[in-house]
């Protein structure tokens, strides 16, 4: 795959936070990316960025990759990811489906953050929701051996429905509480989730693992 620019050796600039997917090109190399050989997680729909930046500083041994689509959130997730010159970020705005699909290799994925994914509440929109039977394929497909799949969303229809594809799911199993590291980072991981438990709304998450 051609990433543009190429990240620095030296350090992690604005110019090297970014990467952009490129058409007809191979698969991702996380080692050209990183520039090390690191385990990857991978969040989508990243906001503001709080969740991912405070990751990347609590466990510099792993490498993120951040995406996300609103151009406003992306500016303020990069700005904050390049003052604190984090080398084990890089962060893309584009379609994360196409991205997962198209562009990452079976088993490269060592965890997947979906964090109040859009609910699309209205019928006649549900179709644009990213959970879905292929897209749950994909995770499936580019998770590693003992990879983790952690999302959380205050809508709890849209949450009984990401349920159902995944218990129809033979390839994924149920944890019993989020992932250790995901924990240890305490609450409120989003701006998303504080705003919401401000206002009451419960959250619902789920983990799960591929054995």
């Amino acid at each position: 795959m051609t990433l543009s620019p190429e990240p620095s050796r030296a350090s992690t600039g604005a110019q090297d936070v970014e990467f952009r997917i490129r058409e007809n090109e191979d698969q991702a190399r996380w080692d050209r990316l990183f520039d090390n050989e690191k385990p990857v997680e991978v969040e989508i729909g990243c906001g503001k960025g709080r969740f991912l930046i405070n990751s990347a500083m609590a466990y510099p041994e792993i490498n993120y990759i951040g995406i996300e689509r609103a151009l406003r959130y992306f500016r303020i997730m990069k700005e904050r990811v390049v003052r604190r010159d984090l080398a084990n970020v890089r962060l893309l705005r584009d379609d994360a489906v196409y991205f997962v699909e198209r562009f990452i290799p079976d088993g490269a994925v060592s965890a997947y953050h979906i964090y109040f994914p859009d609910p699309w509440p209205k019928k006649r929109h549900r179709k644009r929701r990213l959970f879905n039977t292929r897209f749950l394929e994909e995770i499936e497909r580019t998770l590693a051996a003992g990879g983790t799949l952690d999302f959380a969303t205050d809508y709890v229809e849209y949450f009984e429905e990401i349920q159902s594809l995944l218990e129809a799911s033979d390839r994924l199993d149920v944890l019993g509480e989020i992932p250790e590291r995901v924990r240890e980072l305490g609450r409120d991981l989003t701006n998303f989730e504080t705003k919401y438990t401000a206002e009451g709304r419960a959250i619902h998450r789920g983990a799960y693992v591929k054995p």
